[in-house]
């Protein structure tokens, strides 16, 4: 993520998890043809990567919380809100000098 974010590469890292059921797999049989798959995107991934690749479609200050007690999710939005300042504030900085 971090390589895709300083575009040293042009793909952007894989985040979705795939787990298939009753079958072996991998074999010469694609995913879609197996009988039970499931495909698991972590929220956290996605959102990281549409926030490192300018595709994010919300704001870190938008996010209502309404939890009596926090717990790890509060925990996880703010970290989220504050990569996401850092990432703004680091957008903004000039770049550095080459060096002699």
């Amino acid at each position: 993520l971090i390589l895709f974010q300083k575009g040293r590469t042009t793909t952007p890292p894989p985040f979705e998890i795939f787990l298939c059921f009753g079958e072996e797999w991998p074999d010469q049989k694609p995913k879609e043809k197996k009988l039970i798959t499931v495909q698991v995107v972590p929220v956290a991934a996605r959102l990281l990567l549409e926030m490192f690749s300018g595709e994010l479609s919300w704001s870190a200050d938008s996010i209502p919380l309404h939890i009596s007690h926090p717990d790890l999710k509060d925990k996880m939005v703010e970290q989220f809100k504050e990569l996401h300042q850092l990432w703004q504030n680091q957008q903004r900085l000039p770049p550095p000098p080459p060096p002699p």
